[in-house]
């Protein structure tokens, strides 16, 4: 038996999931393979991973956006593909896409079964009535569905997949990968003190890793940040550790705007890592505080970030789940979170591992920041402990194989 897991293209989370799926499906008896639209896209920049799989690997269009290739095309080698695999499964990205699309019309036409991977929640975004009634006949040409969280299956049972026939699991990364490599290089033990890094002391900041667009919310993270400063630098004035600095990993549209607010804010800025440069709150009696932008980093260097930080922030105004939040947790990071963001709902107990904002009330999260930077180094810690057994309880990068198997069991 053969089940083919669509993504319109492969970064380091898909490949986790494929190979977790991989691992859980071999012994069933189904030979897996990653279906894969494009070998690169117009949105993230990471780069082409070819390592030891356990897997089949099919690349429909290698090197090639599907965003910029003619839908007839895409239609076509879409179709032709999964005519050369025969899979008896098909587990597909969503359903909107050109890709997906072929990918249920060739199961209904095959006679293989159709699973629609998704994350959608009802809140995201202004819902119409005649779009959701198109939406509901085309989900229901699927046989059934993994999700991320309760508010993604919710949202397919009100389209018309009856629950039964949704599994849960599909919001995972690699949790061992973050949790292992945040050890190796920024930690003796989980929740520790921050080692040194090149000879030189990093102090704790926030860290927020996102791309630079509206919905990120990112103006108002930083102007929270900058009330949060002043804040900080009164009360410490007589405290010769460096304040908490604000790490912005990522890239996009909103850049210079961004970097332009930050000096009229009167925040220093820094476009490197907290390590890369040593700010001059480090070495001086005079404290300051500094934002850094160290763009777009790829997987290899993320766990240094997440090792060296005192707390994850994602103030996105929206979200269908936010992935990074699971980064975090496997880090064993405290995370604060806009409330409208699905990883928030299903990942933060408020007090116990993090706290949810208001992430339009710029008040709100500049009080948030307050309650990490006064938390006592046991109150970090048990937060860190706690993010590490809410993320495996509830999101073990094993659930989406899983997840999947149980589906194949029930067709």
């Amino acid at each position: 038996m053969k089940v083919a897991i669509h993504f319109a293209r492969f970064g380091p989370y898909h490949l986790a999931r494929i190979s977790a799926a991989a691992e859980v499906l071999g012994s069933e008896g189904w030979n897996v393979v990653g279906l894969e639209t494009g070998g690169a896209d117009e949105t993230y920049a990471w780069n082409e991973e070819f390592g030891e799989q356990r897997w089949e690997r099919m690349t429909v269009f290698p090197g090639e956006a599907a965003e910029r290739l003619d839908k007839s095309r895409v239609r076509a080698g879409m179709m032709q593909s999964l005519d050369n695999l025969k899979p008896d499964a098909v587990a597909i990205a969503g359903w909107g896409s050109v890709d997906a699309r072929a990918c249920l019309d060739w199961c209904k036409k095959n006679h293989a079964q159709a699973i629609v991977m998704s994350e959608t929640r009802e809140a995201d975004g202004v819902r119409v009535w005649w779009k959701e009634w198109i939406k509901s006949r085309i989900i229901g040409k699927f046989d059934s569905a993994l999700v991320g969280a309760a508010s993604h299956r919710d949202y397919l049972v009100k389209l018309g997949m009856p629950a039964e026939k949704i599994q849960l699991g599909y919001n995972v990364v690699d949790n061992e990968y973050f949790a292992e490599e945040c050890l190796k290089v920024g930690r003796s033990e989980v929740g520790g003190r921050r080692s040194e890094v090149e000879g030189l002391k990093v102090g704790k900041y926030f860290l927020a890793s996102n791309r630079f667009i509206d919905r990120k919310n990112l103006t108002r993270l930083i102007e929270a940040y900058a009330q949060f400063s002043l804040n900080q630098l009164r009360t410490r004035n007589q405290d010769l550790r460096p304040p908490w600095n604000l790490c912005l990993l990522g890239d996009g549209e909103l850049k210079s705007q961004l970097i332009k607010q930050c000096e009229n804010l009167g925040l220093k800025v820094l476009e490197c890592a907290p390590w890369e440069e040593l700010p001059k709150s480090a070495i001086s009696h005079q404290p300051s505080v500094t934002v850094y932008f160290p763009s777009f980093r790829q997987i290899e260097e993320l766990p240094r970030f997440y090792a060296h930080a005192g707390c994850f922030v994602h103030p996105a105004l929206e979200e269908p789940w936010g992935l990074v939040l699971n980064e975090a947790m496997a880090c064993g990071l405290p995370v604060l979170s806009g409330s409208n963001v699905g990883a928030a709902e299903e990942l933060i107990d408020e007090g116990v591992n993090g706290w949810t904002f208001n992430a339009v009330d710029v008040d709100e999260v500049a009080e948030c920041l307050n309650k990490i930077v006064g938390m006592s180094e046991v109150e970090w810690l048990n937060m860190s402990k706690q993010s590490l057994r809410i993320l495996e309880e509830r999101c073990p990068t094993r659930a989406f194989g899983e997840g999947l198997v149980a589906l194949l069991r029930d067709s």
